[in-house]
């Protein structure tokens, strides 16, 4: 992983699941920009994406976590600030840091998604669906896909990287919340009703007959997780990026340069 590498092209923010508790997430992401060649750094200093502030409506600390990442993209001379895999993180430093930083702060902010999907649309990495044969549906994060406009990148994604894509009924802006949003997965006085409510996602799931979950969000990864459990489902929960970083496919100079990371 790189670090604080002052003028590299994007900055990358994380949620902090990643490095404490899913680690292949992180890896994930950094073995897809090593095979695109992308010239990328995280920070020491400020690297969290998520915003709970702006879950408790607090609007002048959530405008302040948001600064704390624009103004580190800024030291550190980046082009872009990519957020990973987090549903509420995105909408929070995409839609409203112009709001938060009067409009003050003019840097590029996008979803890995979007980069990914550009990196395989311009053949700066490529793919293969073999390695991904298990059949894969996918979980729609109220906050990236209703609210934040991320809808088709990870479709166009996925039926790039496995053999059998299929969607759930309904999906896009009408899939069914996974039950797990607005705070109430950090509140254990709401865990009953979490798991009771999360009984129509998972009868969702269960109809498309998948074996991978996959969901560009890791706080609807952790309620999917919890229902897998509750409801007997057997299915993996993944993001789109390990997914895609199974189905990378690298030369034989970029196997050995993998070997090193």
């Amino acid at each position: 992983m790189q670090l604080d590498v002052h003028g590299a092209r994007i900055l990358y923010a994380v949620n902090p699941r990643e490095p404490k508790f899913f680690p292949l997430s992180l890896t994930a992401a950094g073995k897809v920009f090593y095979a695109a060649g992308e010239d990328w750094t995280m920070s020491s200093q400020f690297f969290d994406v998520t915003n709970y502030a702006y879950y408790s409506g607090d609007d002048v600390q959530a405008g302040m976590l948001a600064k704390n990442l624009m103004s580190e993209a800024q030291r550190l001379g980046v082009n872009a600030l990519v957020l990973s895999e987090c549903g509420h993180g995105y909408y929070a430093a995409r839609w409203h840091v112009p709001e938060y930083a009067n409009g003050k702060e003019r840097i590029e902010v996008l979803s890995i998604l979007e980069l990914v999907w550009d990196y395989m649309r311009t053949g700066r990495i490529k793919v293969t669906h073999s390695a991904n044969k298990a059949r894969v549906t996918l979980h729609d994060p109220c906050h990236l896909v209703r609210k934040g406009g991320i809808i088709e990148e990870q479709r166009n994604i996925l039926k790039n990287v496995v053999s059998d894509f299929v969607e759930m009924t309904p999906n896009r802006e009408r899939n069914f919340c996974c039950s797990g949003g607005g705070g109430s997965l950090s509140m254990k006085v709401f865990a009953n009703r979490r798991i009771s409510s999360g009984k129509l996602k998972a009868e969702q799931i269960e109809r498309t007959e998948a074996e991978i979950v996959a969901t560009p969000c890791h706080n609807c990864i952790d309620q999917l997780l919890e229902l897998d459990r509750h409801y007997k489902l057997g299915v993996k929960i993944q993001t789109v990026t390990e997914l895609v970083a199974n189905a990378l496919v690298l030369s034989p100079e970029g196997d050995s340069k993998e070997e090193r990371l």
